[in-house]
């Protein structure tokens, strides 16, 4: 398959999976919103762990933890992604599903934005 099919496709499939999230959140409502954002991050770690061991890519994993700058840029940037998970499950349980999604139509607007003041 080429490579531009194959993005389209993979970005398609994409959209389609992040469309179906509320279906997801809604099921998982007696959890609470701070317990689903717990089990994604733990989860996510656990996944991207494997991933590091199984890549070989432990010296890469170190070197960047080792320096301190792009470290804590790091740190921001998963507080950022753990608040922006947060409000996304909270809003879906409190049946605010079309306020979410109408801020997830924005979320590539503002990072462009966000690119082109701050970068």
């Amino acid at each position: 398959m080429p490579d531009n099919r194959r993005g389209l496709t993979l970005g398609a499939l994409a959209y389609v999976l992040w469309g179906m999230f509320p279906l997801y959140w809604t099921h998982l409502q007696p959890a609470g919103a701070v317990e689903l954002l717990a089990h994604r991050v733990i989860w996510s770690v656990v996944a991207m762990v494997t991933i590091v061991a199984l890549w070989r890519r432990g010296p890469a994993l170190l070197a960047v933890v080792r320096d301190r700058r792009t470290f804590l840029l790091l740190t921001l940037a998963a507080a950022v992604i753990s608040v922006n998970w947060g409000a996304y499950i909270w809003g879906v349980n409190n049946g605010r599903v079309v306020e979410t999604s109408l801020g997830y139509f924005i979320n590539p607007l503002v990072t462009v934005l966000m690119g082109v003041f701050i970068l």
